[in-house]
């Protein structure tokens, strides 16, 4: 089945490029028809730090199965999401920004019938990242619990791995939360759970969350990097320079000091990036952990909300929101590509 798929070339470049492999699912795989797929700043910026290119772009999507593999949980007609993973080479059929794509079993959950498409494209990426900060790197208890102790720090709470944070940490029963956002976004992170914010751009932000910290006598134990800025000074040092000391912080990129998050991953993935070949191994019992912990989530957190979902028609309209999405310039909104769902 020819199709069109945004494709990132060898320079880190995106492009409309036709597709002419047949995809065809193998054990514990489904071939969807993609109606949503969603944008992350992932989709550019593993090719920059992670050489993942010359592929089909994209990680989160929900559709239609069309085809279930053998031993596949899913049956052709079911409403589906999630992504798939991170890997270098990355074949053809896992790109999501293409109207035909093969998932993997493990990384997908069916979509629950009070959840839209659109919302259901934004959640694969961000949710597994948050929840293995949170859970498995951080060590929290499981959320419906509602049994975990302490305060944390989240930094960038308007992104998307923010929000979702916010919310999970709140369900987990950690206070307080603090957070760092624009001021406009206040009101809303306080609505997901925030209980202190601060505006992260503002010259003296850290030494008012260490005096906030000092005068109300917390302890902050964890911090969150959520953005995953490695310029110079790194967030990580900034989150470890507001917390106690011996506190537990955990970011997306790369960092000495810090514990490292992932969208939890079945395999081994290997890369070369800036700071040479670089293998995460495989975590198995992490990844089933994280598919528990995002289904009880999605079915049970009804007051669940994400950012404002912006819908994006059209290729050379969805390659302008990726570069967007990569430079940070998306706040506090998740933007999804509609794909033509009639063919």
């Amino acid at each position: 089945m020819p199709h069109s798929a945004i494709w990132i070339s060898s320079s880190n470049e995106l492009s409309v490029q036709e597709i002419q492999e047949q995809y065809k699912p193998l054990e514990a795989q489904t071939l969807i028809k993609v109606a949503y797929s969603g944008i992350n700043p992932a989709d550019l910026k593993h090719g920059e730090y992670m050489g993942i290119l010359d592929c089909v772009a994209g990680y989160d999507f929900s559709g239609t199965v069309i085809e279930a593999g053998p031993g596949s949980r899913f049956s052709p007609g079911c409403k589906v999401a999630g992504l798939t993973a991170a890997m270098n080479p990355r074949p053809h059929k896992h790109g999501s920004h293409q109207e035909y794509m093969i998932a993997p079993d493990s990384m997908v959950f069916a979509v629950p019938a009070h959840m839209p498409m659109d919302i259901a494209a934004t959640l694969g990426v961000v949710m597994r990242t948050a929840i293995d900060g949170l859970f498995c790197q951080l060590g929290l208890p499981d959320p419906e619990s509602s049994s975990a102790s302490g305060g944390i720090l989240i930094w960038g709470g308007a992104s998307g791995v923010g929000t979702v944070a916010i919310q999970l940490a709140a369900a987990a029963g950690l206070s307080p939360i603090l957070t760092t956002a624009s001021p406009h976004n206040h009101n809303e992170m306080r609505k997901l759970g925030a209980t202190h914010c601060f505006n992260y751009r503002d010259d003296d932000v850290l030494d008012q969350i260490r005096a906030f910290t000092r005068q109300s006598g917390i302890q902050l134990s964890m911090a969150f990097d959520t953005i995953g800025y490695a310029g110079t000074p790194h967030m990580v040092d900034w989150c470890y320079s507001c917390c106690d000391e011996g506190a537990k912080v955990v970011t997306t990129i790369p960092h000495a000091n810090a514990l490292k998050c992932f969208a939890t991953r079945m395999d081994d993935i290997t890369f070369d990036g800036p700071n040479g070949r670089t293998t995460y191994p495989a975590r198995r019992e992490d990844a089933v952990r994280t598919s528990k912990i995002l289904e009880w989530a999605v079915e049970n957190l009804r007051s669940f909300s994400m950012p404002t979902v912006r819908t994006v028609s059209g290729y050379e309209a969805a390659i302008e929101a990726i570069i967007e999405s990569a430079k940070g310039h998306s706040s506090f909104e998740k933007i999804v590509v509609k794909h033509d769902t009639n063919n």
